[in-house]
């Protein structure tokens, strides 16, 4: 069976990195935000059936830079 790509993952990858490039600034705020709203499908998935999918690491690593910059 063939594993697919988590939806968004590389998405929330880049706006959680971009909310802490942009942190000083009210974009990086909604940056982050952002973020953390899509990242949540990809978690319901990846929850749901671990094995179809790849790209857990990015979506995690995009949702803990969201969250950082949230709670700065």
């Amino acid at each position: 069976m063939e594993k697919k790509q988590l939806p968004n993952a590389t998405a929330v990858l880049v706006l959680g990195i971009l909310s802490i490039v942009l942190g000083c600034v009210v974009l990086g705020f909604v940056c982050g935000i952002v973020g953390l709203v899509m990242s949540k499908e990809g978690y319901k998935l990846y929850g749901e059936n671990p094995d179809n999918y790849v790209g857990y690491g990015s979506l995690s690593a995009g949702r803990i830079m969201s969250i950082l910059l949230v709670l700065y």
